[in-house]
């Protein structure tokens, strides 16, 4: 299976790191081949949402009206050959030098209705010590696996040359829009463009208000410190190219003591479409113990819900 596309694979990575380092952004449409976003897709539908499910699955996060699949080097072989791909690791050399670490990864969908901050994310949150300034030099890759025409993705350029001069990470409309107004960037793109962009720039998802959006996307954080990431939960049965390199990269032996993002729990969850779906067929499941048995195999038959439910 090929991830990227032959047009994406002739740019010289020196090209790409050249435009990060001034700018604080690179992007390029068409990056991504279709089979390797239709796998994507299939993974993540079947890992589907998790309610008590003894496996790795998504959940919903409320505060930012999102889903999110953070284990996606458990759930999917394809993301585990993205994310290691040689284009990627030999970019990060140019960028890092030999010493870097994946720190954070996941797939989410943002969907309308949602007013995202300005932010940076040279930060991480330590599971002792809360939230914590990071001065490591960091790279996020992002992967729109969905037409963005709206809500898309927004950068501050050189932003990541002046937020290092202080330790703020969040910033408000109003400081954006009397200070670098002229500097903001809108990325809208295709299916399979690929954002990579520097950690410390001013970033966010533009709002939008129509209900009907959805931007489903791929990220994964890359950095230049070693010693600390999130947990990062990977299938032994993906690691058909591990070397030492690859052991550096994925964190082998080393501490992951960052909070997983985000933290959520059944609290934080919406009563959506979805989960609404999912707790009604739980509670008539419930419900059909006490109903006679010719009549409960009719209601489980016309429920989709199996007996042993």
């Amino acid at each position: 299976m090929k991830i990227f596309t032959e047009e994406f694979l002739k740019i010289e990575n020196s090209n790409i790191v050249n435009q990060v380092r001034d700018k604080g952004f690179f992007k390029f449409e068409n990056a991504l081949t279709s089979e390797f976003i239709e796998n994507i897709e299939t993974d993540v539908k079947k890992a589907d949402l998790s309610l008590n499910k003894n496996n790795v699955a998504g959940v919903y996060f409320t505060h930012g009206n999102q889903f999110f699949l953070t284990h996606m080097l458990a759930a999917s072989k394809s993301f585990y050959n993205y994310c290691t791909n040689l284009k990627v690791m030999n970019f990060c050399k140019e960028i890092f030098g030999n010493l870097f670490r994946l720190k954070a990864l996941r797939y989410y969908e943002n969907f309308g209705g949602q007013h995202m901050q300005w932010h940076t994310d040279n930060r991480r949150y330590d599971k002792e010590k809360g939230e914590t300034h990071t001065s490591a030099p960091g790279i996020i890759f992002l992967a729109y696996l969905s037409d963005v025409e709206d809500g898309e993705f927004q950068y501050i350029q050189k932003s990541h040359v002046w937020s290092g001069e202080n330790t703020n990470h969040d910033y408000s409309d109003e400081y954006i829009n009397q200070n670098h107004k002229k500097d903001l960037v809108g990325f809208k793109g295709k299916k399979g463009t690929i954002l990579i962009y520097n950690s410390w720039g001013v970033h966010r998802a533009k709002p939008t208000s129509n209900i009907n959006f959805v931007r489903k996307t791929l990220f994964f954080q890359v950095e230049k410190d070693t010693s600390h990431s999130e947990p990062i939960i990977l299938n032994a049965e993906f690691l058909d190219n591990i070397n030492d390199e690859t052991r550096m990269y994925l964190g082998f032996g080393k501490r992951a003591n960052n909070s997983v993002y985000p933290n959520t729990d059944i609290y934080t969850m919406p009563l959506n479409r979805k989960t609404f779906s999912i707790l009604y067929k739980w509670l008539v499941s419930r419900l059909v113990l006490y109903i006679p048995g010719f009549l409960r195999k009719k209601i489980r038959k016309f429920y989709n819900i199996p007996s042993n439910k």
